[in-house]
């Protein structure tokens, strides 16, 4: 056999025994892919990791984000419930005092104002982070609006 019959088969040797090595590890596990700062401080995974692990932990922290927005929008609805109910046997309480109190001349005049007062109190607190969540994306708008720099 020529020298070039043997540099053809030792070549095809050592490739032989690259694509077998190959063929034992995941080419997923030697990429790596940046974790954003945020996920890192929730979950405490590095700032780099395996693409392999990166989509196994993508996986369980999107399951987790969907449970925890799906418990809140539960508890939401839960407190939209209760205020509704709250505001029907509001309802059906002043038309029940209504006409007893239209017979008492000061109280008739008087039960305007009295809800008037009840429901400043009721819900001041929202009222108000609405007010100024609103002022703040006007002030916001009119920033971006063209010709105020």
């Amino acid at each position: 056999m020529s020298k070039t019959t043997w540099v053809y088969i030792f070549a095809l040797a050592m490739i032989s025994v690259g694509v077998i090595a190959c063929a034992g590890f995941d080419i997923g596990d030697l990429i790596r892919v940046s974790t954003p700062n945020d996920i890192q401080k929730q979950t405490g995974l590095t700032s780099t990791t395996s693409l392999n692990n990166a989509a196994q932990e993508y996986e369980a922290w999107f399951e987790t984000v969907q449970r925890a927005g799906a418990q809140w929008k539960a508890n939401i609805e839960r407190g939209e419930e209760v205020r509704s109910l709250l505001g029907q046997l509001t309802l059906t309480a002043l038309e029940g005092i209504g006409p007893t109190v239209a017979g008492v001349p000061i109280l008739s005049s008087a039960l305007p104002a009295l809800t008037g007062l009840v429901g400043l109190f009721i819900g001041r607190g929202q009222l108000r982070k609405e007010k100024e969540g609103s002022f703040n994306k006007g002030l916001k708008e009119g920033r971006k609006a063209p010709g105020t720099e």
